[in-house]
């Protein structure tokens, strides 16, 4: 199973086939290197003037091997995947037919999983946050409650007490979404930068641009074993199909992405992140935020990587879409698993 991730930020690379192997020559240093194809999994590209060939593009999508390049202030700007293949006829039907109610219950397991992730990621920053929102995973996890009606009468109103508040929230999806982000990045941002006011994506600048470009890389991944199971990206379970867009990849990482948080609060501790350069910065963080993927993750079968986890959650996804509607799915999240000696929390 391949399992390398490839980075290159040296000027002067050129990268093509040799014999199945990636060859890349490094002009600069006179130095070149070869890795067999078939034991890579991302090329993460940040060098301002590498060159690919057209084989070496042709090749990596035809084993699954995806290709995301940066622009000069290390963003992501474009990544290859392979085009469309089905593995089998039935699954690109299935996916076409997809009920609403079963969406519904897929989107509503994945929100579940991403705040409990989000809740193992805050548990060393706040106990109460986690607390709270271990509560949010577990009460979206179920049907969507209707909320009651807040009682007309102030004075009704008034003795409401904090106990009781929860008969009087709705528990959607996008409601316990909403809630979690609130706690969490109310009690995390600060611990990545104290000058942030609020997570903005797309920003590029500071901790948000570095959030985002650790999110890319799980979201190729994610791109990645959807490909390889022959599903269409383009047709989601929650997120608005657009033009170019890959919202089914955008659904399923979702609860990956406290995966990357965890990663840049430690990253954040080491001197790395000090250099007064974001350039530099970005350049540190880069291979930091790939080394995710590789992380081990206890399962059943044993210690994993997260990148092989991912694989077996998008295969259960796979395996979900093949039992028919509407049956409740079944899917194996990657979680996050606790720090082996966390910090006493405030």
């Amino acid at each position: 199973m391949s399992h390398h991730i490839i980075h290159l930020l040296s000027p002067g690379l050129r990268v093509r086939m040799r014999l199945d192997q990636l060859h890349v020559t490094d002009k600069g240093k006179g130095a070149e290197k070869s890795i067999p194809l078939r034991d890579i999994a991302l090329v993460v590209c940040a060098a301002p003037d590498a060159s690919f060939t057209a084989g070496a593009l042709r090749r990596a999508a035809e084993l699954g091997v995806v290709v995301l390049v940066c622009d000069e202030k290390f963003s992501p700007a474009c990544l290859t995947v392979p085009y469309f293949r089905a593995t089998t006829a039935d699954l690109p039907r299935r996916q076409a037919a997809w009920s609403v109610e079963w969406r519904e219950a897929c989107w509503r397991a994945v929100i579940s999983a991403k705040v409990a992730n989000q809740a193992a990621c805050a548990t060393p920053v706040s106990a109460k946050t986690a607390e709270a929102l271990r509560h949010i995973a577990t009460r979206c996890a179920r049907e969507p409650v209707r909320a009651a009606a807040l009682p007309r009468d102030p004075k009704r109103l008034a003795r409401v007490t904090l106990s009781q508040r929860d008969e009087f929230r709705t528990w959607t999806p996008d409601a316990c979404e909403s809630r979690a982000a609130r706690l969490y990045w109310r009690a995390v941002l600060p611990k990545l930068d104290p000058a942030a006011r609020r997570r903005e994506g797309g920003t590029r600048d500071g901790v948000n641009g570095m959030l985002d470009y650790g999110y890319a890389i799980v979201r190729t991944a994610v791109l990645r074993s959807l490909a390889g199971h022959g599903f269409i990206a383009a047709l989601g379970i929650h997120h608005t199909t657009k033009p170019g867009a890959q919202p089914l990849a955008d659904d399923l990482m979702e609860p990956l992405r406290p995966f990357i948080d965890r990663a840049l609060l430690a990253f954040l501790q080491t001197p790395a992140a000090l250099a007064p350069d974001h350039a530099e910065r970005m350049r540190a963080w880069i291979p930091r935020a790939a080394a995710v993927l590789m992380e081990p993750l206890p399962l059943r079968e044993g210690k994993v990587r997260l990148l092989n986890a991912i694989d077996l959650y998008i295969q259960s996804f796979a395996t979900a879409c093949g039992r028919g509607q509407p049956e409740e799915p079944v899917l194996r999240f990657p979680f996050l698993p606790p720090l082996e000696s966390s910090p006493s929390p405030p």
